[in-house]
């Protein structure tokens, strides 16, 4: 009984020091990364919060298109316009004017899907004021799950090279919320007194 349970012991250690061998072997073989972002981390973006006019999330469950009204509110177009989570908008918002950029590595095109970008988790469209236009492609988390695997601004195809950016994990925790939680919600009303 003593040695089928060592056995078993055994197995399992060996099979876990396989697998944390494959893993510290695979992140050695990732690319080193770019001078300039490994010595100061920089913004997601330039933009402020207050530049941006429009936020198109195209995430699996839904395609959402924000735009930012002229007294400041944010509705959700469709049909009929619809009031917008102010709250979940400006959490998103923030993220991406104060979020940083922790590294870049620079790789072969052809390994987006290693990194979840092709098709990435969630893409977002960003339109300022001014007209200028920003992407945001969102992949998969770092394989110690505290960062996302990101695209900025990606090059158009075709292209041989991509720069893929670590980048909050907050990110996919803001645009992976049920649709409900981008509407505003109508105020609860009181019952009324009985008599």
């Amino acid at each position: 009984m003593a040695t089928g349970i060592r056995t078993k012991t055994l197995i399992l250690l060996a099979t876990a020091a396989i697998l944390g061998g494959s893993l510290f072997l695979f992140e050695q073989q990732l690319p080193a990364p770019n001078a300039p972002d490994q010595q100061t981390k920089a913004r997601l973006f330039s933009f402020q919060e207050a530049d941006v006019a429009a936020l198109k999330i195209v995430a699996p469950q839904y395609t959402l298109n924000l735009k930012k009204q002229k007294t400041g509110t944010w509705v959700i177009q469709r049909e009929q316009e619809v009031p917008a989570e102010e709250g979940t908008v400006v959490f998103l918002l923030n993220l991406l004017t104060t979020g940083e950029r922790d590294r870049s590595l620079d790789v072969p095109a052809n390994r987006a899907a290693d990194y979840g970008l092709l098709p990435p988790m969630a893409t977002l469209e960003i339109t300022l004021k001014d007209g200028t236009q920003h992407r945001l492609l969102l992949g998969n988390p770092t394989f110690d799950s505290r960062q996302l695997y990101a695209e900025i601004d990606p090059q158009p195809e075709p292209r041989d090279t991509m720069t893929v950016t670590l980048v909050p994990l907050d990110l996919k925790n803001a645009i992976e919320r049920p649709l409900i939680e981008w509407e505003r919600q109508p105020a609860p009303t009181s019952p009324e007194p009985s008599n």
